[in-house]
């Protein structure tokens, strides 16, 4: 917020919050404030941010969260301000800086005091001052040996003067808008679009990790299954070294012993272990062929396992990369949560109530409705919510994508091809699909899809299901199905 903008939304607070009390003190986050500020029968919120990169003060029509506990600077400024009148609130100078004069009835006695806030970008603090400009507590400290010292105790010196900024920032606003409304507004488009993308940093983060470590997992295992196979072939090593084994004795180095399983018969060289005897030769032959076998059987089993699972990574990885809004991520992360790859903030569930489905809503050209998920969770919402047997259920072949759903069940109007090509068409368009000309779609009865006992969310197994080629797109005029 620079000096220019600073002096019109100082002015028009000073209009609207002059002769107001302070009834409520909230701290959103480590460098938020809210004041609840009663005036003429009014409660206004006044925002004051030492946001790193938007550092800030105006009047907001914005809920922000509240903290079950109280941050520490929050708290001391309960203690100290609340009910506490406002006298005025000014720019010092033509600096960054506003200052919000109070004063607290004590007894007999009024306290002044100034809220100093101080917009300077990293530097940007908000200082709890006594009327000698002594500091009683502030939202950062720094200490005495720094440039500028700020701690209780010492009196607020004034800050480094700094260059003086030729452009004024551009606020778009309405006519007849205020400049607090303009900036609420804009700041908060700036903010939401920040914490968006650094959400969407973080989550990528934990996918990416997630992807190659299984990538990895999948390789090894992979290299195990070779190598397993591979070992199977010491059964017929032990059943050649049978064959030949009166032939041998404790301290050779090889034994030779006919093949019948090739065509014609052929003689071949079997390495020994000159320590082993005859017996512990084929002894140790067949149970490295056994453990071969178990560790196959295992391998067999979780390879797909793992396979499975980096599918479902990656399809969240392609909900990842079309997530546009908060409530994609929120659903990303509510995935990543449930399936343990990451950790909950705190010890509060995942709220259900109130959350909005992650479903987009269609009508096809003939009238019929279409479902399609959001996400892992909308998928999964589609099946066990949504889905009636007689339904017809629609998944992109092969790729990560979003499930579709026309519905069916209690219509008299008999389904058509262009109906089945419509809703397989806005599933391919949901898809990592997409930007190719043609896709495959398999389709099939809602009663054929069922989610396994803890799959991930959005996965099934699909039986008896048909497929058809589309162009991926949505319905003409459907806009994104929200």
């Amino acid at each position: 917020m620079d000096p220019l903008l600073l002096k019109e939304i100082a002015s028009e607070l000073n209009d609207e919050l002059r002769g107001g009390v302070v009834s409520k003190i909230h701290q959103s986050d480590h460098r938020t404030l809210i004041l609840r500020i009663f005036i003429r029968g009014r409660d206004l919120r006044l925002l004051i941010s030492a946001h790193h990169s938007f550092p800030r003060i105006h009047l907001t029509e914005r809920a922000y969260p509240n903290p079950p506990a109280p941050l520490r600077f929050c708290a001391f400024l309960r203690s100290r301000i609340t009910n506490a009148r406002i006298e005025g609130v000014f720019q010092t100078g033509t600096e960054r800086i506003a200052v919000i004069e109070l004063a607290k009835k004590n007894g007999e006695e009024i306290e002044k005091m100034r809220l100093v806030c101080e917009l300077t970008g990293k530097s940007s603090n908000i200082i709890l001052v006594d009327k000698d400009d002594v500091v009683l507590d502030a939202l950062k400290f720094f200490p005495p040996e720094s440039r500028r010292a700020v701690q209780p105790g010492i009196k607020l010196e004034p800050l480094p003067k700094t260059a003086v900024l030729k452009e004024e920032e551009k606020i778009p606003r309405l006519e007849n808008e205020s400049w607090n409304s303009g900036a609420d507004k804009y700041f908060s488009a700036l903010v939401d679009h920040e914490e968006f993308m650094r959400e969407k940093s973080a989550l990528k983060k934990v996918i990416t990790e997630n992807e190659k470590k299984l990538l990895r997992k999948l390789a090894n295992l992979e290299g195990d299954r070779k190598k397993a196979q591979e070992g199977l072939g010491f059964y017929k090593t032990g059943e050649l070294l049978t064959s030949a084994f009166h032939k041998m004795k404790k301290g050779m180095s090889e034994v030779e012993a006919i093949d019948y399983t090739k065509d014609p018969p052929e003689t071949v060289k079997v390495a020994l272990d000159e320590k082993l005897s005859p017996q512990e030769n084929v002894a140790k032959c067949f149970k490295r062929a056994r453990k071969s076998k178990t560790a196959l059987g295992l391998l067999e089993k979780r390879v797909p396992e793992v396979s499975s699972e980096l599918e479902y990574i990656e399809s969240l990885k392609y909900e990842w990369e079309g997530a546009t809004d908060t409530g994609a991520l929120s659903d990303i992360k509510e995935e990543l949560i449930k399936g343990g790859y990451l950790k909950e903030a705190g010890k509060a569930a995942v709220k259900e109530a109130g959350k909005v489905e992650s479903i987009r809503r269609f009508t096809s050209t003939e009238g019929f409705e279409i479902l399609c998920g959001k996400s892992g969770l909308g998928n999964d919402l589609l099946v066990s919510k949504y889905a009636s047997g007689e339904d017809i259920w629609f998944h992109v072949k092969g790729a990560p994508g979003s499930h579709a759903l026309i519905k069916v069940a209690g219509r008299k109007q008999a389904l058509t091809e262009k109906t089945i090509e419509e809703a397989a068409s806005i599933a391919a368009f949901y898809s990592k699909s997409k930007g190719s000309s043609k896709v495959e779609v398999i389709y099939a009865e809602a009663r054929n899809v069922k989610k396994p006992k803890g799959a991930k969310p959005g996965m099934v197994t699909v039986k008896e299901y048909k497929g058809v080629v589309v162009r991926p797109s949505l319905p003409e005029g459907a806009g994104d199905g929200e």
